[in-house]
Order: structure tokens, then sequence, then C-alpha cells
């Protein structure tokens, strides 16, 4: 074989190996803006004995959302829970491992993001739209359940632990926010994902795949990270965090924390609890944990008088 050959192989393979890393980054990025929706919620409040109200509500551009309001046990109280889930998760899951707060006295608004569970959009962006879909759920609170809204917390896990940040960067008038298994910023956790699940290396895969993301949403989620917008956090935060969580490391969740200027924050580690699994792990301790601290920062609120 000549010279001539051996360059054209070489070009040949060089061109294979790029068209293959363009594919699979492209591929990679429909995986994630795109994820399997869980479109059955296996889990709803009639499994809990909760009294509910299905409700349905439009986003600033456009895009049906579905949700339930819970009130408390014994009625509708003036101080709500906004719940935010995880991506490729719905509000069923989260009604699971949170459901026991309505007996505490609160009440709990669920609500599907866009392209998940029962709501409508086919674009997921893993926090940058989702804050859209927060402020519509705010504001549908607001306006139907005036009384509910008196006092306002919310609580997010994993992809809803940032826009958790957000929100309560946003809208001051939160009392107090609880973030779960939070990303310190979108590039970091996409990272995380392919290389702990999927073993792809960050170049050239990720950063391409990053690209198409940017592409397709025709916009970059990166500015909206936690790592963005938590210098603005002023209210009590709860931060949870798993020890053996893969997508969010001790070394990240940690520097969310500190960067986190809150004068009453607190970190809880639980030990062994992957990515999303610190309800499962913790079991008793998690729910006196959560319940406390939401009993503490959001006042006494007595039944809606008639």
């Amino acid at each position: 074989m000549n010279k001539a050959e051996l360059l054209n192989w070489f070009l040949f393979a060089v061109g294979a190996i790029a068209a293959f890393a363009v594919y699979t980054s492209y591929r990679k990025s429909a995986a994630i803006i795109q994820p399997a929706r869980k479109s059955a919620v296996a889990y709803n409040p009639d499994q809990f004995r909760l009294a509910h109200e299905t409700i349905d509500f439009s986003t600033a551009d456009g895009v049906r959302l579905r949700g339930w309001f819970i009130p408390a046990a014994g009625g509708e109280t003036g101080r709500t829970i906004i719940f935010c889930h995880g991506w490729c998760s719905n509000r069923g899951e989260t009604l699971r491992d949170t459901h026991f707060l309505a007996e505490q006295g609160f009440n709990l608004f669920y609500f599907d993001f866009r392209a998940s569970g029962e709501s409508k959009g086919s674009l997921s962006s893993v926090g940058y739209l989702e804050t859209r879909d927060f402020d519509a759920a705010y504001e549908f609170l607001k306006v139907n359940r005036p009384h509910a809204s008196e006092t306002v917390a919310v609580f997010g896990t994993s992809m809803g632990g940032s826009v958790a940040i957000y929100a309560a960067a946003k809208y001051p008038e939160l009392v107090c926010v609880l973030a779960e298994n939070t990303f310190l910023s979108y590039n970091k956790v996409v990272a995380n994902w392919s290389w702990n699940r999927l073993k792809t290396p960050y170049f050239p895969l990720v950063a391409m795949t990053l690209f198409f993301v940017r592409r397709k949403l025709k916009a970059d989620p990166e500015p909206y990270s936690p790592v963005y917008s938590v210098a603005g956090v002023k209210m009590p935060v709860m931060f949870i965090n798993g020890d053996h969580d893969d997508l969010v490391p001790m070394a990240d969740a940690d520097r969310l924390f500190g960067m986190c200027p809150s004068e009453k924050k607190q970190m809880w580690v639980v030990a062994g609890a992957s990515h999303g699994k610190c309800a499962e792990v913790g079991g008793e301790v998690y729910r006196d944990k959560v319940s406390a601290f939401f009993k503490e920062h959001m006042p006494e609120a007595g039944p809606e008088k008639e």
C-alpha cells in the first residue's frame, strides 16, 4: 500500500470517527431534551386518601400544564408548598415521597413540568424552560387560591431543585425553600450524567452534545443554573443530598451550600443515598426532618373560614 492509499484510509477513518461523534452527540442531545415521558402517573392522591382537585393552567409561552391542589388534612389552610419534580419524572413520584406533609397542616400543590407526566409540550430543558412552568404555577395559585397563597414555600428535587433555587431568588416573598439533590450547574450535571451513566468523555462528545442542545432549544440553559441564582436566596433554605449521588457529588452540593447567603441555611447528608433516593433511604428520619423544616419556617394558619 503506497503513501497515497495510506493517507486516504487515514482520512476516511478520521471522517468516520468524526461522523460517529456528531451522530452520537446529536442523539444524546435528543435524549436530554426529549426524554422518555412517564405519562402514566403511577401515584395519585386517592391512593393516600387525600382530597384533591385536578387543575390545568397554561404558561406564558402557551404550554398547557396539569397538576393537583391538595388541601391540608382537615381543610385548606394559608400554608402551601409548591413541589417541583425531577427530570424524566412526574408529579406522582414526588407525591409518593412527600404526601405526608398534608397531615402536618400544609396544602400541597403538585404539577407536571412541560414534556412530563400529563402536561403538554415536547421539550425538557432541565431547568431553563421549567422556570416558566413554575412562574405559571405560582401565578395560578395566587389568583385562584388567595387564602392558600398567604404563606408559600417551594420544594424541588434535582431539576426541580434548580427551579426551586431560581424561584427563591426571583420571589423573595416565598418563606422558605427545600432543595434536594440539586445540581450546581447545567453543564456540570450533563457531564456527570454522560460519564457516570454512559461512560461518555467530555471532549468531544459532551461538548458537542451541549452544542446541539443549545441549537435545539435556541437558548443556553446554563445561565439558569443554581450556581448563578443561589446568591439571591435570602430566606431559610434546607439542602438535602445523598453521599452516594453520582450526578450531584458532595463537592458540588457543598459548594452550592457555601455560595448560598441565607443566614438560616442547613444541609442534611443522607448516608447511603444515591441520586433521587433520599426519601427512600432516609425513611422516617427524612419525613421528620422535612416536616420540622417547614413547621419551623411557615407560620401557623387555621382552616379557611366561610
